[in-house]
């Protein structure tokens, strides 16, 4: 029997995440809880519920469906999450999918499928092929291995982004079947690490350290983010720390504050909306400290 996974989508035709133009299979769930997350629909294991208040046509069919009175009349808000018992009974009664669910349980083939369509296009531009990402693939092992091994099969380039929050058997097995790995590094003091993402540094230094001596091609990127780690001493800790491990490429990824709708649509308030991008002065700046180290660096993606 195929294995499945949890998926929250795909996104196809990128030009992020990796080389050339890929397809990005962003999966459920994540160990961490940055309270900066870009894809907050995946950070959870569960299923969740999306609220789009432009899609709304007030036909109130969810309200009739749900018999724990979550739904309310406010426009903007309609789900009172302190009462919903995550039925779904709403959602398959909303005709505009003004609610909808976050997730959906697709087997390996079902998630191949659409992306050997895109093929021509992964071999037509150098390295194009699949990312994974989310969420934490490693935090869904066993499908990320399988469909790995199934785009191995098919000539398709390999990525993975990974916050390297996991066991090192499990990042092995997974790297085994990879032509790149994307791997967050947040920031070097465990204490500071820990207070902000709710885990350790320890075991993702350690793994990082462990895994480049797997042979496959490793970028390090550092996710900017105001009053955590966009500070010069941050930057030259992290940029000699992977240089020390012969690493040679790091990508600076500069605060983007475009998550605030998504966060609104699961009814979460995003203590990061205010959050500014870094000016180019100050991104390099940041370029200049880590390429000291002997390091090639890109902001914002690898091209």
């Amino acid at each position: 029997m195929s294995k499945e996974g949890v998926i929250v989508n795909l996104q196809d035709y990128s030009v992020h995440d990796g080389y050339g133009i890929r397809t990005l299979v962003f999966l459920k769930g994540c160990p961490l809880r940055c309270p900066w997350c870009q894809n907050p629909e995946a950070m959870r294991f569960d299923y969740d519920i999306k609220y789009q208040s432009l899609r709304c046509i007030e036909c109130f069919k969810c309200e009739e469906a749900c018999s724990h009175g979550a739904i309310v009349k406010d426009r903007e808000r309609r789900l009172d999450r302190s009462k919903c018992n995550h039925c779904m009974l709403c959602i398959e009664k909303c005709p505009s999918r003004a609610i909808s669910q976050v997730g959906t349980l697709m087997s390996v083939e079902e998630v191949l499928r659409p992306i050997l369509t895109y093929k021509p296009f992964y071999d037509g531009s150098e390295k194009g092929g699949v990312t994974l990402s989310g969420g934490e693939p490693t935090a869904q092992p066993e499908f990320s291995l399988a469909l790995l091994k199934r785009c191995r099969e098919h000539g398709i380039h390999t990525a993975m982004e990974t916050c390297g929050f996991c066991s090192y058997d499990v990042l092995k097995s997974l790297v085994d079947y990879l032509d790149l790995l994307l791997y967050d590094v947040k920031h070097m003091d465990d204490e500071v690490h820990q207070r902000f993402t709710g885990g350790s540094n320890k075991r993702i230094l350690d793994n990082l350290a462990r895994v480049v001596t797997e042979g496959v091609e490793c970028v390090v990127q550092i996710p900017l983010i105001g009053g955590f780690n966009d500070d010069e001493g941050n930057v030259r800790e992290t940029a000699r720390f992977v240089s020390s491990l012969g690493i040679t490429k790091l990508d600076l990824l500069p605060f983007n504050d475009l998550p605030s709708g998504k966060y609104k649509t699961l009814g979460m308030d995003w203590e990061y909306k205010y959050g500014k991008r870094q000016s180019q002065e100050v991104l390099g700046g940041y370029q200049m400290i880590v390429a000291s180290y002997g390091l090639e660096v890109t902001i914002g993606g690898l091209w």
